[in-house]
């Protein structure tokens, strides 16, 4: 199985948001999401992670992606249930983006609702959900113990990621 291992650096570098953060709890971070969706209307709308998966849909968000493995700061968590027209399931140890979960999200993209789920680990999957995005889609994933953070896919965000993904080991 072919997999994408960053550095140390690029670890750490990516600790950081991407994008725009929207602080605080899901009760306060949702309706800045919402607000946000309907000031740009992105083409597309893919969440990472359960929580933040769990909140767009429990305040009825519409999504096209969502992303989860069914974990939240490393701990089991009731798994959510999410209808889709298309699901997913792939494997993506934690660290690495497998090439497998690659194809998944960029076939998921396709489609007008997907989920997949990971059995492993999903926080580096918000970088092939950027590259397989959309110009203007938001990506969306949870900063811990701060908000979630907003990533609108353009050709200079796109870049920078590509850059990562080129220094990247291939496993």
């Amino acid at each position: 199985m072919t997999s994408f291992r960053p550095s140390q650096s690029d670890l750490v570098r990516l600790k950081n948001p991407l994008g725009k953060l929207l602080t605080g709890t899901p009760a306060e971070t949702m309706p800045k999401l919402r607000t946000l969706i309907q000031q740009s209307k992105p083409p597309k709308i893919t969440t990472v992670g359960d929580i933040v998966s769990r909140e767009t849909l429990a305040t009825g968000i519409q999504v096209n992606l969502r992303i989860v493995d069914q974990m939240t700061l490393r701990k089991s968590i009731s798994p959510v249930e999410i209808k889709a027209e298309r699901v997913y399931r792939v494997r993506n140890p934690a660290g690495v983006v497998t090439k497998e979960a690659w194809d998944a999200i960029k076939e998921a993209l396709q489609h007008r609702e997907a989920v997949v789920y990971v059995d492993g680990e999903e926080d580096l999957l918000a970088i092939p959900a950027i590259l397989e995005s959309p110009d203007k889609a938001f990506i969306v994933y949870g900063q811990p113990s701060q908000g979630v953070v907003v990533v609108m896919a353009s050709p200079v965000m796109k870049h920078e990621v590509r850059d990562l993904m080129n220094r990247m080991t291939q496993e």
